[in-house]
């Protein structure tokens, strides 16, 4: 499955949305910025850079630049 790594208040809605309207299936991922959890290795794990949103894929892959992930949400919606 999908998962998304999202900040309310950040571009990672647009990924959201674009989920929601493709009707692909995923887990939504809370990065809790009010307490750091972006620079937590945990996350850090996922995108070195400590930003949202980050997606990986249902096959490993990271993809964490927003209009990467849109591509690759088209994509597989088609």
């Amino acid at each position: 499955m999908i998962k998304l790594h999202f900040a309310p208040g950040t571009i990672s809605i647009a990924v959201a949305i674009a989920l929601e309207e493709a009707g692909l299936p995923y887990e939504a991922i809370k990065v809790d910025f009010a307490s750091g959890a972006q620079t937590k290795p945990d996350y850090l794990a996922v995108n070195p850079k400590g930003r949202v949103p980050a997606l990986v894929t249902s096959k490993g892959t990271i993809i964490t630049e927003t209009g990467a992930l849109l591509d690759y949400i088209a994509t597989q919606a088609q």
